[in-house]
């Protein structure tokens, strides 16, 4: 017998951002319901390539409302430090600059979507793996979804946060939707160093691409390590990525230079295609998108999944001020709050990181100057100095 279960949110997706959205609406005492369409042990299993994010301050303290605790996940950022690779420009961003203890963490993606996942069951809610939602109806009520074995599922919202391929959204979201090829591609891999980061992160910005070294926790031997993300044009990329280790280890020495000292050894590499998505309209009746299912960055400046959780901080403000005045927060009318509100800062985002991208990867010297005059009046002006800060932490 097929099995009809009711709750308030159905969330597709749970990855950190899925699972933030419910976790915070399970804690706030709405039944929820989110469908993976990984399997258990494969959400389990640690990630070899040990793939991080850097989750900002202004994050870091919304999951601590959660009861998860970021800094025991992840490695501590207290500055940053940006200069282009052929020219004079660079600024150094510090959290102390702003009377703040650090700018946030760089918290390796698996660990924070287990504990995020493990949160959201120990406070009742229930997750479903392996399970791929298809849309059967929708009323003025309820939507209901489907999975393989024909059980039904009815909420009042659903909550499509299941990345930039998400097929929910390509059945339910009748939308244009903003798109842009990098041509480039990311290699992301752990990287062993010689000097302790001190919990700088680097960035590095070449014609080809920008080079990130962040502050990552030390190996089994205590030995110091940085996350390595190295974005470059597609060709080139796909020729790094084939080089040995020694041969990229050199290639990537050159390329980042002496601030960490000698490069010692690299883990497994991984790599991935870069582009820019953000969906015009995040919201229909009694569906709405969030994280990577409505837009999608450069990874050049670590926003993309703070993007994601600050989605998840204004939905569940909305979805809850709703229920404080009875109105029902699945109805679109309801939702456009929250469209309102995020989408602004999404769509501003996504054409800034790929504005940067495109400023810092060319040979032109016109843009030179004018990259080499924004860094430096950047780094001379305080207010806007820390203005950049506060954005950077997020708050």
């Amino acid at each position: 017998m097929r099995a009809e279960q009711d709750y308030d949110v159905l969330i597709s997706g749970a990855g950190m951002v899925g699972a933030a959205l419910g976790l915070a609406l399970q804690r706030a005492g709405l039944r929820v319901a989110i469908a993976e369409r990984r399997s258990e042990s494969l959400c389990a299993a640690a990630d070899p390539l040990q793939r991080s994010s850097l989750v900002n301050a202004g994050a870091g303290a919304f999951l601590a409302e959660q009861g998860v605790d970021v800094a025991s996940l992840g490695t501590a950022v207290v500055g940053m430090r940006v200069w282009d690779a052929e020219n004079a420009g660079s600024i150094q961003l510090d959290a102390a600059d702003v009377d703040a203890p650090l700018l946030g963490h760089i918290c390796e993606n698996q660990r924070l979507e287990q504990e995020l996942r493990t949160a959201f069951g120990a406070a009742g809610g229930t997750l479903l793996f392996d399970c791929q939602w298809q849309s059967r109806y929708l009323d003025q009520d309820a939507i209901e979804l489907a999975d393989a074995q024909e059980n039904r599922y009815r909420g009042r919202l659903l909550a499509i946060a299941e990345g930039r391929q998400s097929s929910l959204r390509q059945q339910l979201i009748q939308s244009s939707i903003l798109r842009e090829d990098y041509q480039q591609e990311a290699i992301v891999a752990t990287v062993q160093v010689e000097r302790p980061h001190g919990g700088i992160a680097y960035q590095r910005f070449l014609p080809t691409g920008p080079i990130a070294l962040l502050p990552f926790a030390n190996d089994a031997e205590g030995r110091p390590q940085a996350s390595l993300v190295w974005s470059a044009r597609t060709l080139m990329a796909r020729q790094l990525f084939a080089l040995d280790n020694e041969q990229f280890l050199h290639r990537l020495q050159l390329a980042f230079g002496p601030q960490l000292g000698v490069l010692r050894g690299i883990g497994p590499r991984g790599k991935y295609p870069l582009s820019a998505l953000h969906v015009n309209r995040y919201v229909q009746e009694r569906v709405v998108l969030l994280g990577d299912s409505a837009h999608g960055v450069h990874p050049l400046a670590g926003l993309g999944v703070n993007l994601g959780f600050r989605d998840v901080v204004s939905l569940s403000n909305v979805i809850l001020a709703a229920l404080r005045t009875r109105q029902d927060f699945g109805q679109r009318q309801v939702l456009l709050a929250y469209q309102r509100e995020r989408r602004p800062d999404n769509l501003l985002t996504v054409a800034t990181c790929g504005g940067l991208n495109h400023l810092f990867s060319n040979r032109s010297p016109l843009l030179a100057r004018l990259r080499d005059l924004g860094l430096w009046g950047t780094s001379m002006t305080p207010p806007l100095k820390r203005f950049f800060i506060r954005q950077a932490m997020g708050l």
